[in-house]
């Protein structure tokens, strides 16, 4: 059914398209013939507009000169360019375990050559083709992170005794047409595309990391005025390969590798801007994820071997739909393109997300507590588990003399107190970036990229400031806290950590005490343009590590969830992982553009 929408619109679209053609060529002067002699790209004069350089995430001043170029247009209508990130970074102790501190020192490189045609009023497109790696071999992105399945180019892991990675090779990041000025102000992109909306706290490109992210499908725009819509539908995961070999690599019936829930997937939505007299912009947004929900592995009989005692309906029902639906708005006085009108220094944002829809899973009914079976001992008193999360953000800042700003930020992003109850009230990330976007960088949650927006209550305070000769300088400092103690912490790719916690909210199962500090990070960033095409960035970090996580590894008991019993924690007594609460982090890297 969504196929079929998306083509009716799409031949609406061209219908739309022919028509204005065919009206123009009644004139006699007309439109075509115009176009075709004395078309040149508004791109050219005015610059790239932003929806053409996606792909990189560059400093501002860098971004200005080279999409301002005139070198690299082939003709009115034809641009190639070239974008090189090598990047070297060090990484260590970011799990906080004193036997296990996860030193990283590797060598990376982003590499994409791109061309935009603009050869008429009516149609635009672009084509980028991307290589990602660590130097000395492939890099893939482990399907663990809740952003595997957008990750453009990424190979395969293997899973066995061997180990080992599938060999990458240069792909596609992005393919796209877009059909403007079908219908007024109406444009259709599609194809594989960046989408990036708003701060991209939800949706963005996530360039920050070494493989970016993409989406496969269609996104519809209308301006009107000083309002902006959007709309669009993609499919990351399909559970239907194509004829003559072409296999889909997130296909679970053809990929033994390819993660189970995931399969045939879609992620939708739309995000709509008003802007009022260029003082404030809101943003109101509704953002759907959905994807079948599938059984865990299956006997020869077809039955689940072990199903879960809080999920009973799962041994007779063979899939049921996990719908993430995410509805919130934004308001912020940044209205120039997510910048500051000119005459302005004090910017605001707030910034509002709630939850809801099943997550594909039953749970059991309690009394005080404890499950209620029926006469025959079957547990049968279900109910269908759903999505409660909430996020906040509130952000502000000052720039003195257009060279120094200073801001505050408070980030949160609800946990759940019982994550074996109906309610799933820790909130779920989409497939976005956590970095944040340029020119008010470093604001989503610290440069280490070591903490997901979940179970998060985290204070910042942020400065920058840009000399006259020595480039621009970044601080942060950020406080992360849990927002509820019974839930865990979060790694950056959506899944717990070691800290304190009390999954149920037992009162008999936290032999620790709940810790609430997770870490403390500074960060410091030096951003310096060498030439007109090339800048430098170096930057790092300093992390020390709170009672969430001290708590735990330096408990000498712990509670043994399988035996329902406290037992003597062996690691403590022997000395084994126990809390390095200090960790750091650097890193520099160039950023060629032509």
């Amino acid at each position: 059914m969504r196929i079929l929408i998306l083509f009716c619109i799409t031949a609406g679209l061209l219908l739309g398209q022919e028509n204005q053609v065919n009206q123009s060529n009644q004139n006699s002067t007309t439109v075509k013939e115009v176009s075709k002699e004395k078309y040149v790209s508004p791109m050219r004069i005015k610059g790239l507009d932003p929806e053409f350089t996606r792909h990189m995430f560059i400093d501002p001043e860098l971004a200005s000169k080279v999409n301002r170029s005139d070198q690299f247009w082939i003709n009115d209508y034809l641009r190639f360019g070239l974008y090189l990130r090598p990047r070297f970074e060090t990484r260590y102790n970011l799990n906080f375990n004193r036997d296990d501190k996860a030193y990283v020192d590797r060598a990376m490189q982003t590499s994409s050559l791109y061309f935009i045609i603009d050869p008429s009023p009516y149609v635009q497109a672009k084509i980028t083709f991307q290589d990602a790696r660590v130097w000395g071999g492939d890099s893939p992105a482990p399907v663990v992170d809740i952003r595997a399945q957008f990750f453009a180019n990424t190979p395969n892991q293997i899973n066995g005794t061997t180990g080992g990675v599938t060999l990458n090779t240069t792909g596609i990041r992005e393919a796209f047409f877009v059909l403007k000025n079908a219908g007024g102000s109406l444009k259709a992109t599609i194809g594989r595309q960046i989408l990036a909306f708003g701060d991209q706290r939800l949706i963005g490109g996530a360039n920050w990391t070494i493989n970016g992210l993409s989406f496969d499908g269609a996104r519809l725009g209308y301006e009107i005025g000083r309002f902006r819509f959007n709309a669009f539908v993609t499919r990351p995961f399909w559970t239907q390969s194509g004829v003559n070999g072409v296999i889909s690599a997130n296909d679970t019936r053809a990929n033994a590798s390819a993660p189970k829930n995931g399969s045939d997937s879609t992620f939708y939505g739309t995000y709509n801007s008003f802007n009022f007299f260029d003082e404030v912009l809101m943003d109101i947004y509704s953002i759907g994820f959905q994807k079948k929900w599938l059984p865990n592995s299956t006997n020869t009989t077809g039955t689940i071997v072990n199903p879960s005692l809080d999920d009973p309906g799962a041994t007779t029902r063979s899939r049921q739909s996990d719908i993430l639906i995410t509805t919130g708005f934004r308001l912020t006085n940044r209205t120039s393109d997510n910048n500051l009108s000119k005459g302005k220094a004090w910017d605001w944002t707030v910034e509002s997300a709630w939850q809801t829809g099943p997550t594909g899973a039953r749970t059991t009914e309690k009394f005080f507590g404890q499950r209620i079976p029926d006469p025959s001992g079957e547990r049968l008193f279900t109910e269908r588990q759903k999505y409660t999360g909430q996020m906040y953000v509130i952000q502000t800042g000052y720039t003195f003399f257009n060279k120094m700003r200073l801001g505050l930020q408070y980030t949160y992003a609800s946990g759940d107190k019982n994550r074996t109850d109906a309610s799933a009230s820790t909130f779920q990330t989409l497939a976005n970036p956590r970095l944040g976007v340029i020119p008010y960088f470093n604001q989503i949650a610290g440069l280490s990229e070591n903490i997901s927006t979940k179970n998060l209550s985290s204070y910042s305070a942020i400065g920058s400031f840009t000399s006259d000769n020595w480039g621009t300088f970044h601080f942060a400092v950020f406080e992360n806290n849990k927002a509820v103690l019974q839930d865990a912490w979060y790694s950056v790719n959506g899944t717990a950590r070691t800290s304190t916690e009390n999954s149920d909210n037992s009162p008999f199962k936290t032999p620790n005490g709940l810790g609430r500090r997770i870490y403390r990070e500074y960060d410091i960033t030096w951003m310096y343009g060498l030439n007109d095409n090339v800048s430098l960035w170096i930057g790092g970090g300093y992390l020390r590590a709170g009672n969430a996580i001290t708590q735990f590894r330096d408990s000498p008991i712990k509670f043994n969830s399988i035996t329902s019993s406290f037992e003597w924690n062996t690691d403590f007594f022997a000395g084994r992982n126990k809390a390095a609460p200090d960790a750091y982090f650097g890193f520099f890297q160039f950023n060629v553009v032509f």
